[in-house]
């Protein structure tokens, strides 16, 4: 396989601090996805199939989706604030901190105090927006941070397991759309089979990660009847405001695969999804086939990802977000 990477530091260097250190930490960034949480939970038991002597911790300052309670190993996963319970920062230092997925230290949130105590930190990432924040970096342009990780059980020496596998396919299927993205090359399905010859349930998982609820449906219908389509760029748009939220008795967790709805609309070329957070900034997702670039549009408002999925979150009014999407279309 070609590899498309970056940073300054190789998988096999990865794996020898590793195995050097005792005490690791994981995380992944807030509003985390399939891929986040199936990296972190993947990444944690090879480590400690590995060497079980470890001290491994994962932590993520962020709301977990909902369909990760049909994993029992969500219990791993400490809220910053539980590990703070745990841990005593001032006086104890982690060997390592390790960040998944992560395209930039800000989406660490309060996590980034954990980095700044640890003895060292390593980015492993997909993302071709990743900034290189850690102080080793890996970046690999592939579908997903866990297809990535398959490479780490050569290196750590050992089989592929059903818990393991469960985890990676997780991250797979969810950062490839149910392999329906253009980022699903030869070595995905190679990685796939093996995650499948594992024991991983393709129809469980996939059950579980797309499942809508009824009130996720009614929000399409809302989508569909509002949204704001633009036929001489091929852009539709939608914007959620906090109070059309409640009015819905919808979470953010609902509000996930909006951008991509919007983008299967006939002669779409680009699509973006807008949610108001309680904060009063704004969260977005572009999401586009062949004529744009969203991670460089991504990039205009403090965000980033992939060329055909990115996001961002602004300060900027969505009036005005609008105004810049067209000012670079």
């Amino acid at each position: 396989m070609k590899k498309n990477f970056r940073g300054n530091i190789m998988p096999k260097e990865i794996g020898e601090k590793i195995k050097k250190s005792k005490n690791i930490v994981l995380t992944a960034h807030i509003n985390p996805d399939g891929d986040a949480l199936g990296s972190l939970l993947a990444f944690y038991f090879m480590i400690k199939k590995f060497d079980n002597k470890k001290n491994v911790q994962i932590v993520v300052d962020d709301k977990l989706p909902k369909y990760m309670h049909h994993f029992e190993d969500t219990k791993l996963i400490l809220s910053y604030e539980k590990f703070l319970q745990e841990n005593d920062l001032k006086n104890k230092k982690n060997d390592l901190f390790i960040s998944l997925d992560c395209a930039n230290e800000e989406r660490y949130q309060k996590s980034v105090e954990i980095k700044k105590q640890s003895e060292n930190s390593i980015n492993i990432d997909h993302h071709i927006s990743n900034t290189e924040h850690a102080e080793f970096n890996y970046i690999e342009d592939i579908c997903s941070t866990c297809e990535l990780l398959y490479q780490f059980l050569k290196i750590f020496g050992i089989e592929l397991d059903e818990r393991i596998a469960k985890y990676m396919y997780l991250g797979i299927i969810n950062d490839t759309g149910n392999f329906r993205h253009d980022n699903v090359t030869e070595h995905t399905f190679f990685v796939c089979s093996k995650l499948i010859g594992a024991g991983a349930d393709n129809h469980k998982i996939a059950n579980i990660i797309f499942a809508v609820s009824e009130k996720k449906i009614d929000f399409f219908g809302e989508v569909y009847k509002n949204k704001k389509i633009d036929h001489n760029y091929g852009f539709a748009y939608y914007y959620l405001t906090q109070e059309k939220m409640k009015e819905l008795g919808i979470e953010k967790d609902d509000t996930d695969g909006i951008a991509e709805m919007l983008l299967k609309i006939e002669g779409m070329e680009i699509s973006l999804f807008a949610r108001e957070e309680v904060d009063g900034s704004v969260k977005g997702s572009f999401r586009a086939n062949n004529k744009y670039n969203v991670n460089e549009l991504a990039q205009n408002f403090g965000g980033g990802g992939h060329i055909k999925a990115a996001g961002f979150r602004t300060e900027l009014t969505f009036d005005e977000i609008v105004k810049k999407v067209y000012e670079k279309l």
